[in-house]
């Protein structure tokens, strides 16, 4: 498929610095530790559990340690090294990494559970994307989707502040109806959809004097006030992310 709006140099330059650490890794893992234990049956160790587009494998790695699952590990990035890395730290020594165009690959089995983070967003046919991750997964298997928000407020500020990040994404499918109607598609039951997270004050370019003056009075805004109460109520105009968990039928 021709419609991915980054690619795979992009991917590779983006993740370049080794983030296989195992304080950062259980920092931004643990943010969602409420998700995780929605999204996992920690009662049945040695599950199977495969990640979408899961360079460069925190994620996938910080799950498998907590939950003792069987992780696998699905993206055409040409390195695996720090996806391995990212398994050792966390001490998982068993698992899989294909290295595999999910556009194009076609799974032999299926997993009893599928993780994709911040993958859906990067295609200009997401609805196809979203419908292929139901070929992943397992009767009664559960599915989590992470998406960033990228609409109300944040659209703006990403505007002046980061759009070369902004524009490799496509918001339109950043809607809760989306999924929704995804798991309407494909008879899944929701158990959880929404909006999470505090503001995305991160800025992926190099700024400018304006730019530095919006990012600086934005921060002291929602990091040391507002995100207090995102955290507590998420909202579509100002959180950073959406969550959906689905259970196959």
């Amino acid at each position: 498929m021709g419609d991915k709006l980054t690619t795979k140099t992009y991917w590779e330059s983006y993740y370049s610095h080794n983030h296989a650490d195992k304080k950062h890794i259980k920092t931004v893992c643990g943010y969602y530790n409420d998700f995780w234990k929605t999204f996992i049956d920690s009662k049945n160790e040695s599950s199977t559990i495969i990640e979408i587009g899961g360079f460069p494998g925190r994620y996938l790695a910080y799950l498998s340690s907590k939950f003792k699952l069987l992780p696998t590990c699905l993206d055409y990035n040409s390195d695996t090294s720090q996806i391995e890395a990212s398994f050792r730290i966390m001490n998982v020594e068993t698992y899989s990494v294909l290295q595999k165009d999910f556009t194009k690959y076609k799974t032999p089995q299926t997993y009893n559970y599928v993780l994709s983070n911040g993958f859906v967003e990067h295609f200009e046919d997401y609805n196809h994307i979203l419908d292929l991750h139901v070929d992943y997964l397992a009767p009664k298997g559960r599915m989590l989707i992470m998406i960033p928000n990228m609409r109300g407020y944040i659209r703006f500020y990403k505007y002046l502040v980061d759009y070369q990040n902004l524009k490799i994404h496509n918001l339109k499918c950043m809607k809760l109806k989306v999924f929704k109607d995804f798991a309407q598609r494909h008879d899944l039951k929701v158990i959880h959809l929404g909006y999470f997270g505090g503001f995305p004050l991160g800025v992926h370019q190099k700024s400018n004097l304006f730019q530095k003056l919006i990012y600086k009075g934005h921060r002291l805004v929602f990091k040391y006030v507002a995100n207090r109460l995102l955290l507590k109520k998420p909202s579509r105009f100002f959180s950073s992310s959406i969550i959906t968990i689905l259970e196959k039928q």
